[in-house]
């Protein structure tokens, strides 16, 4: 299939809104893509896919003999023949690096794309800003060079994210997620299953309430390294205040369950917090947390008194 003209998205049939809107914003960011790469599942993207994974291959030394799927799996075969690479200039293995290099920058772009693609799925509300040229040039420079598989499906579920509502990730949360290692990620996938937000404000427990993260083997080194990369503040002193009044109630969320806190007239709860930076406060966008439900009642036995009583139950999607 030939490369589509981003003149002519919108008459292509069986694209939904955030497809094209996908299409439009790596247009801007590479250049024009394959579509059929970004449908999941279809012969055609497996087909473009064998097509493009035998252009990175050929200035290698090894000469392609047959790529093919076999259960879902890709098999290469390559001859026994092999080039002499020898009695090459110098300037064609710089061109063969070269071309090496761009090839496989292209797959990562493909991938984080295909990821993107089928984050949006099904999705038929997005909103009808523009996704920023200075925010799109920024990502795909720093995709490209993301060849590892869990980084990939970040920085695929961040683009997927900025289509749906723009601005939702910053310029310094690309910056900071650039520098992110595959252990980093993973260590704030398992601490954001512990994040708390009540308004605007995301935060884990502090203080003496810590010794409840550590039931849920959340350690000081974990806390620790996300404040060294940038997603926690490093000020330990402060507090939430939770109070009840004419205008509002106390609440807040954790994952998917709502707690309600009634405080007495006069009375209020004040809980020591570690809160969230604003890129820490992003990233939790793309975490669907498990939270266990014995977090939420030890929480909820930390803070009860006879000034105040504590409600709890499943959020309302």
């Amino acid at each position: 299939m030939s490369l589509i003209d981003l003149g002519k998205i919108k008459n292509i049939t069986g694209l939904s809104k955030p497809l094209i809107k996908l299409i439009e914003v790596v247009s801007q960011g590479v250049g024009n893509i394959h579509v059929p790469y970004l449908i999941k599942n279809t012969a055609d993207a497996k087909a473009h896919e064998i097509r493009t994974i035998s252009e990175a291959i050929k200035g290698s030394s090894v000469d392609l003999e047959k790529i093919k799927y076999v259960d879902g799996k890709l098999n290469i075969t390559a001859s026994k023949k092999h080039s002499d690479v020898s009695n090459s200039s110098l300037t064609e293995r710089s061109d063969s690096r070269l071309l090496h290099q761009e090839q496989k920058r292209q797959l990562n772009i493909e991938n984080v794309t295909q990821i993107a693609a089928e984050q949006l799925e099904g999705i038929e509300n997005i909103s009808d800003d523009k996704v920023g040229v200075d925010w799109t040039t920024r990502f795909f420079n720093y995709a490209q060079d993301v060849s590892n598989e869990e980084m990939q499906s970040l920085w695929g579920r961040i683009l997927a994210g900025e289509i749906k509502e723009p601005n939702s990730f910053s310029l310094r949360t690309l910056d900071l997620v650039r520098a992110m290692s595959k252990n980093d990620a993973e260590t704030f996938t398992r601490v954001a299953n512990y994040a708390i937000v009540s308004g605007e404000e995301s935060f884990l427990l502090n203080a003496f309430f810590s010794k409840i993260l550590y039931r849920f083997n959340i350690s000081y080194i974990d806390i620790a390294l996300l404040r060294e990369i940038g997603l926690l503040h490093t000020d330990s002193n402060t507090d939430i205040v939770f109070e009840n009044n004419l205008k509002s109630v106390a609440w807040c969320v954790f994952g998917k369950t709502l707690v309600i806190l009634n405080a007495n007239e006069n009375s209020k709860v004040i809980v020591p917090i570690i809160s969230f930076t604003r890129a820490g406060a992003q990233l939790l966008k793309l975490i669907e947390p498990t939270v266990d439900f014995k977090y939420v009642q030890w929480f909820a036995k930390s803070v009860e008194d006879k000034n105040v009583s504590i409600q709890y139950g499943l959020k309302r999607i």
